[in-house]
This record gives C-alpha cells, structure tokens and sequence, in this order.
C-alpha cells in the first residue's frame, strides 16, 4: 500500500512538472515537533515529510503527501510492583496520504492562511515490544499560514491532529499526535492558470 501511494504521488508530481507552463502547483518539505496527547506511554518526539500541493479550483487543492512521526521514550513509574521505573519504546508512525486544502493555496508574496482535512493510511510501530505493526486509516485536521517571499518560494508554518484509531486485542481507542511544523514551498508554472 504504502508503495503504491508514493508511486502515485510521484506520478501526479511528473504529471504536473510536463505541463508546468499551463499549471501551478507546488512542492515543499517540512519538519518540527511531535505532540502526544494524553498518552502516558510517549513523550515528545520529531517529524518530517515532503507533499506536493495540486489546485483543484481556485481556494481548494489537493495535497498528497508522506509524514514521518517519532514519538519520545517515556519513563514509566513501576513502583507498585516493587521496581522503580523503567524506558518504554513510544514507537513512530509512517503516513501515506492526501489533504483537501482551502484558503489561499497557490502561492505568491505576502502572508496566507489555509485550513486542511486528510486521511491517510498508516502504520504504528514499536521495535522493542513483539507486537505487530498497527496499520489503519488516519485522520488529520489543521490550520496553515504561509509567507511568500516571492512567487515562487514561501515559509509555511502548520498545526495539525492526527488521530489513528487502532483496536488490540479487543481494546479499542486511537493514539492522538498534534503536529507543529516549519517548511519550504516551492511553486511552478504561471499564476495565471488555476
């Protein structure tokens, strides 16, 4: 699944670039802090991706992407069983998917703000327990501001949710990351098309 979804998402981005003149879209990496909420098993961890924004109509676009999510040890207080605490692995997520993506989507200089919804298709793992990987459909939700230093470059800034809902072993409930971000657009093809 996962090879798959990047194979597609580099079809769209080739697809894209042949006809750059006629199309602006853009592409962009980002990095910054991973969040748990209310998990007592995780601390706070990293995360990185890359993602291709593709408009759809003017306000709304489409952005595939692939985001990496580590999550800090946590250190956790076994004195009820006679020991002191112990280091538990919080495990990393890795996402496939897409945002729909609305507000100003296309670049250009001066300040923007975009709101966004996705899903993605992910998968939980801890190496150091023997339990398998946990794949599922995510959902993320998040605001964006972008700064355009020109037309083709801009700084963008992100606060996002994900939610992953998982089910082990009869225990139901969904692991919650908030997700700040820092990253580069870069955008081709001529603000006169879409």
């Amino acid at each position: 699944m996962k090879t798959k979804a990047l194979l597609l998402m580099l079809v769209l981005i080739m697809v894209c670039a042949s006809s750059a003149s006629a199309f602006r879209f853009g592409v962009g990496g980002f990095a910054g802090l991973n969040l748990p909420v209310a998990q007592d098993d995780a601390t706070m961890g990293t995360v990185f991706g890359a993602k291709a924004r593709l408009p759809l109509i003017p306000f709304i676009g489409l952005e595939p992407n692939f985001t990496y999510l580590k999550n800090g040890d946590a250190e956790i207080d076994i004195k009820a069983f006679g020991h002191g605490t112990m280091t538990r692995e919080a495990g990393k997520f890795t996402s496939f998917g897409a945002d729909l993506v609305f507000g100003s989507i296309l670049g250009g200089t001066g300040l923007g703000v975009h709101g966004l919804a996705g899903v993605s298709s992910a998968t939980y793992a801890r190496e150091a327990e023997a339990i398998s990987d946990l794949s599922n459909i995510t959902y993320w939700l998040g605001l964006g501001v972008e700064y355009g230093v020109n037309d083709q470059v801009s700084l963008e800034f992100r606060g996002k949710l994900m939610v992953f809902p998982y089910e082990d072993g009869g225990d139901t409930g969904s692991r919650k990351n908030g997700v700040v971000t820092a990253g580069v657009n870069i955008y081709l093809g001529e603000r006169g098309g879409l």
